[in-house]
């Protein structure tokens, strides 16, 4: 189910990878009653960022920085343990896929493509799923997790 459907309904624990794009979905999940876990990934410490925002929603937050100058050392596939029943994320390619494959379950991606026209005619932001190719701007840009065809 697609982030900007709403949370589906027989799930109650969610975890979720990334930032701004996701703080306002967190904020609705743990409106609804829902246990979140965020984790957040930087590259060091002087980039993290809304760990305190998002700790103040209610969520179980989790900062990760691949130097480990703050948090747990290494990616957010890194700190994804524990009890949860769907996902969302969003960021770079190498790391979606990364989660997707780590994942006890299925979740929703926010992909990001290289975008020609924004409308769909150009096909550039085209990726290979199970149900064929999709456009990026058109029919995504998020996807479930298990749809994607990850290269």
């Amino acid at each position: 189910t697609p982030a900007s459907d709403g949370p589906p309904e027989n799930h109650k624990r969610f975890r979720i990878s990334f930032v701004p794009p996701l703080y306002l979905l967190a904020k609705r999940l743990i409106a609804q009653g829902n246990k979140v876990a965020v984790i957040l990934g930087f590259n060091t410490a002087d980039e993290a960022f809304y760990e305190k925002e998002f700790a103040s929603l209610g969520a179980d937050v989790t900062v990760t920085t691949v130097d480990g100058s703050y948090g747990v050392k290494g990616f957010v596939t890194d700190a994804m343990d524990g009890e949860y029943t769907h996902f969302y994320a969003c960021g770079p390619y190498a790391m979606l896929k990364a989660v997707a494959g780590k994942a006890k379950c299925g979740g929703s991606v926010s992909l990001e493509e290289r975008m020609g026209c924004g409308f769909g005619a150009c096909m550039g932001c085209s990726i290979q799923t199970k149900n064929g190719i999709k456009r990026v701007c058109k029919e995504g840009p998020v996807f479930d997790s298990q749809e994607v065809i990850w290269q």
